[in-house]
């Protein structure tokens, strides 16, 4: 039986059109012309994609989007939209990809032949955005208002609060969603290259010619992290591609920027213009789109339900049916100070349902340093309690609580943390790898 794709839309023509491209594809079209009617389709199963108009009135395309999203297994949904409104709203909700309408109908295809051929993988993420702490409100809200925009954008929070996720999530929202989506992590870049050739294009006098992250994200969008670590050089040049509009391309001829920067840090770029180690005017032009992301600890109601969606995602991904997590297991989860952010609960969550198989998370699953009483190091008397203590065990919570807040101090630097501990970097490598696999 070939594949189905669910079409919603209220418009018979656009739908008519749909459904060519669908069967084209040796795909089964399965038209709905409401939102209710495509809900109750999506119950009774065997949809392999769905295909929804965001423009449907009250909201009603997102409400397909959740409701895809909820099946079980999820349906992957694809998103179509004239206006960009929702946009942001649709892609937290679960859809795949938005597609701006009139549309391509060979890039259309293409995307759909990708996603029923299981070869896709969700363009904006969605983990950081799960939650509906304030800070994360505030933050969607500005994501609503600059992701119309080409405004460069600068993200700024501890490692681990989603700031990619951020950053694919207004390259979705946008109107390049269509083009490339770039990731550069400028602190893997080597010290020699100073993140200029890899961004800009630019080359030494005895290199060969490069056309540099940049050009490979025209059309798209490209995200820096750890813009901090550009060298002063690279700042420059950074400063003057985005205000003369133009990078070098391999030839040396200038060729115009047509990329939107997401810029992304876990320092106080203030703090470094003022010490003289970030170009001040580079730090004006980025901060005019500034989004804040706040540590998890700050945000702890969001904690459960951060905790289910990475429980949900592990089951459909690696074939589990773990059930959910044990009350005193979610009652530690929000005592825990998560110095590796979200990306820590994600790290453990995967371990914890993969370990677990098809029953319930309990107690006795959770690392060592979890299990154990919570203990303030800062008011904690350094008298033997008279119950005793698991000296061992009090010893590991210690240690792997200062290097996260280590890792968290200096963005994720393992070279940094390894000082600030006094370790040699293999021997803290060493201690990482024990933590996430053992």
């Amino acid at each position: 039986m070939p594949k189905q794709i669910l079409i919603v839309d209220d418009d018979p023509a656009l739908g008519a059109e749909l459904a060519r491209l669908v069967r084209a594809l040796d795909r089964e079209p399965v038209i709905c012309s409401s939102a209710a009617v495509a809900i109750a389709r999506l119950g009774e199963g065997e949809i392999d994609l769905c295909l929804v108009d965001l423009d449907l009135p009250a909201a009603e395309g997102t409400a397909v989007v959740l409701k895809a999203r909820a099946c079980r297994p999820p349906v992957a949904a694809v998103a179509l939209t004239a206006r960009g409104a929702g946009a942001v709203e649709a892609l937290r909700a679960g859809a795949a990809e938005i597609v701006a309408k009139p549309f391509s109908p060979t890039r259309l295809t293409a995307l759909l032949r990708r996603h029923t051929d299981g070869g896709a993988r969700r363009s904006s993420g969605g983990a950081a955005v799960v939650g509906d702490h304030p800070c994360i409100r505030k933050a969607l809200e500005r994501v609503d208002q600059i992701a119309g925009t080409d405004l460069p954008v600068l993200l700024r929070g501890e490692a681990g609060t989603g700031k990619e996720t951020l950053a694919r999530l207004i390259h979705g929202a946008s109107a390049r969603r269509d083009g490339p989506f770039v990731a550069v992590n400028l602190a893997a870049i080597p010290e020699k290259v100073s993140g200029v050739s890899s961004v800009l294009g630019s080359w030494g006098k005895h290199e060969r010619p490069r056309a540099g992250w940049m050009l490979a994200a025209q059309g798209g969008t490209i995200f820096l992290e750890a813009i901090d670590e550009l060298s002063p050089e690279a700042q420059r040049k950074l400063l003057r591609a985005l205000r003369d509009g133009t990078v070098s391309s391999p030839d040396g001829l200038p060729v115009p920027l047509e990329a939107r920067i997401v810029a992304a840090t876990c320092r106080d770029l203030g703090e470094l213009v003022a010490a003289g180690l970030f170009d001040e005017d580079l730090h004006l032009l980025l901060r005019a789109g500034a989004i804040e992301l706040p540590p998890l600890r700050e945000r702890r109601e969001d904690i459960p339900a951060l905790a289910e969606h990475f429980r949900r995602q592990v089951n459909a991904r690696e074939g589990r049916r773990v059930p959910g997590f044990a009350l005193d297991v979610m009652h530690r989860f929000s005592q825990h100070g998560w110095p590796g952010n979200v990306r820590e609960l994600e790290y453990l969550c995967e371990r914890l349902v993969v370990m677990a198989g098809s029953r319930m998370v309990v107690m006795k699953d959770l690392p060592s340093h979890l299990r154990i009483q919570v203990i303030d190091f800062e008011r904690a008397t350094r008298r033997l309690p008279v119950t005793g203590v698991d000296l061992r065990e009090l010893l590991t919570e210690l240690e792997e609580r200062f290097i996260a807040e280590a890792l968290a101090r200096t963005g994720g630097n393992r070279n940094r943390a390894a000082d600030l501990l006094g370790l040699n970097r293999t021997t803290l490598v060493e201690k990482l790898r024990r933590r996430y696999v053992a």
